[in-house]
């Protein structure tokens, strides 16, 4: 448990830090933009790593019974999950009407998850990014660096829906491989 506490505290605090723009931008200024991408990406790469190895160590006991209608909610808001990922990276009417589609992605994912699992580790799992992404949202502002410029245009909101539905389509034939939990005909 100590491995996934750690892995999400890191996680989480570096992906919290650009809502502190002004100290944000000062690393910057000491390190410069490259290196301080760096550390950054390895910051996230080795929470990311602790997340996944300390989840897998941590007690699957039971803190309460998953909810019935779980599940088949899951599988209605998990398509909807993935286009809103990609929608944040493409000039979308989606983006633009939302302001923050993968911190909504992240909060509606983690949610269906804790709904359906109530296990520690899934709590700590999913509780952790359910209240970053809901504390991001309250933090910051879409981010110009990330933000695709000039106006929204429907075709790439009709290519979001597209690859959103197939990624899911991957993610749910794969889920068994991916995250040792069979979804389809469970």
């Amino acid at each position: 448990m100590t491995q996934l506490i750690l892995g999400m505290g890191l996680f989480i605090a570096i992906h919290l830090l650009p809502s502190q723009i002004s100290f944000r931008q000062n690393l910057i200024d000491k390190m410069g933009r490259v290196p301080y991408l760096a550390l950054f990406s390895l910051i996230s790469v080795i929470g990311f790593i602790l997340i996944v190895n300390g989840f897998g160590m941590t007690s699957k006991e039971q803190l309460w019974q998953p909810q019935t209608f779980a599940r088949p909610l899951a599988h209605a808001i998990m398509p909807l999950v993935f286009i809103l990922l990609i929608s944040a990276y493409l000039n979308t009417h989606i983006r633009a009407k939302l302001k923050h589609p993968m911190l909504i992605a992240t909060s509606l994912w983690a949610l269906v998850h804790l709904l359906a699992n109530g296990d520690l580790a899934s709590a700590i799992l999913f509780g952790g990014f359910l209240l970053y992404a809901l504390a991001d949202m309250l933090l910051v502002k879409p981010r110009e660096s990330l933000v695709p410029k000039g106006q929204p245009k429907a075709k790439f909101d009709v290519i979001a829906v597209v690859v959103g539905v197939m990624v899911y389509a991957l993610v749910l034939r794969g889920h068994q491989t991916l995250f040792g939990v069979a979804v389809i005909g469970s």
